[in-house]
């Protein structure tokens, strides 16, 4: 007689748990180093090391990494319905949009960092597989934050200023990208604090004001409402009494803080002769008419400066050139409506699947929380990007990917 009481390991057991071997945790350690970087901008920190091109070095090599690990494991990639392929249709409308660019070098150059923007989406959704290190990657995003934080802390305490406001170096040169990149953070470390040890709160919270400090010392009126926007979000989505008396309590400086940016103008009351409100509009203008004129593709990605003196309204064409002030005018002029249609989805999916998550009963409740941090990140993003033209930064893709990654951990929480 055959002994039927010895477990037998059935190919399809072992096919099973081949799939299920996690990708090396040294590739997800490259991940938290390239997130890392994306805010410290090392190159431009230390010029010396900018010929080895530090950031795009890790992020190859995790790549590589995960390509090996997942052929050897016998895995499939993947992406995220819808996320991932509505990325990937954006990027080919961007390509697309190379062939008819006012400047095709300068849309080229944009379609392959685009083309990065979906390697780190890519590596995010594959190798972010559980809360533990969904809290890793946050933490190294807060991280990462504090060094132009205090970077531009130390440029205003040098006089190092853009027309009066405090900046950085590298993107964050510019007061208003620093300003919306930071404003995503905001909730981010917030959500962190929930669960921190005592130590840990301390270092968030000293972030938080470090974040909050920087934002207002470049004066972007923009990020202030986004700001504003992300914090009445926390506000309400928060249980803990403390933590809400706490974010009350940013509400009410966000406030203040607004009120005193607009004196580097003419004031609120006088808004409509305020330059900096009129030149916003005017690239709006702008942007719409490229749009008319060339709806299928637009007038390529990266090129609505270069297009800009030929749609711009009579009273700003001797201006010079200027970038679209709006993200989604700036998504609808670059690459018509073949890319502005998966953007605007992608962006949609993202805050949709996010705020389902953040309510899910799969997710642990740090996992719900960190959820919704990710929905208030992506809600200040595009509140910032309302005035200002942020559509090749990385920082919406990858909370877009951490969002995607945060489903499927929801997903296979069950399992």
């Amino acid at each position: 007689m055959n002994d039927t009481s010895a477990p037998v390991l059935s190919v399809p057991d072992f096919v099973e748990k081949k799939i299920q071997v996690p990708p090396a945790r040294l590739c997800f350690g490259l991940l938290l180093v390239f997130v890392t970087s994306l805010y410290a901008i090392p190159a431009q920190l230390f010029p010396a090391i900018e010929v080895l091109h530090p950031t795009q070095v890790i992020a190859v090599s995790a790549l590589v990494l995960l390509i090996l690990e997942k052929l050897s494991a016998r895995q499939s990639f993947v992406l995220v319905w819808p996320e991932g392929y509505l990325l990937l249709a954006f990027l080919g409308a961007a390509v697309l949009s190379t062939f008819s660019a006012f400047w095709p070098l300068r849309a080229y150059e944009a379609s392959l960092d685009l083309l990065r923007i979906v390697i780190a989406y890519f590596l995010i959704v594959n190798t972010v597989f559980s809360e533990k290190r969904l809290r890793m990657v946050l933490l190294a995003m807060v991280a990462g934050g504090v060094v132009p934080a205090l970077g531009t802390l130390n440029s205003y305490m040098h006089g190092d200023l853009v027309q009066g406001r405090a900046h950085w170096i590298g993107v964050f040169g510019n007061p208003n990208e620093l300003a919306y990149i930071l404003v995503m953070l905001v909730p981010l470390a917030a959500v962190l604090v929930g669960s921190a040890r005592y130590p840990t709160r301390i270092v968030l919270w000293t972030a938080i004001a470090l974040f909050v400090t920087a934002i207002y010392l470049t004066f972007s009126r923009g990020s202030l409402m986004g700001l504003i926007g992300a914090v009445v979000l926390l506000a309400i989505r928060q249980k803990g009494i403390l933590l809400k008396i706490a974010i009350a309590g940013l509400l009410v400086g966000g406030v203040v803080f607004m009120a005193v940016s607009w004196t580097r103008s003419d004031g609120v009351s006088n808004i409509n002769q305020d330059y900096t409100f009129q030149q916003r509009i005017a690239t709006v203008k702008a942007g719409v008419a490229m749009f008319v004129a060339h709806p299928i593709v637009g007038v390529g990605i990266n090129c609505a400066l270069v297009a800009f003196p030929l749609y711009a309204p009579d009273d700003f064409k001797s201006k010079g050139a200027l970038v679209i002030h709006n993200t989604i005018v700036q998504a609808l002029s670059e690459t018509g409506i073949l890319g502005f249609v998966p953007f605007m989805l992608f962006i949609g999916c993202g805050l949709y699947h996010a705020r389902q998550v953040g309510f899910s009963e799969k997710l642990e409740p740090m996992g719900r929380r960190m959820a919704a941090g990710l929905e208030v990140s992506l809600w200040g993003a595009m509140i910032c990007g309302l005035s200002g033209g942020f559509l090749l930064s990385w920082f919406p893709y990858v909370v877009i990917g951490l969002i995607a990654a945060t489903r499927q951990i929801a997903s296979t929480s069950n399992e």
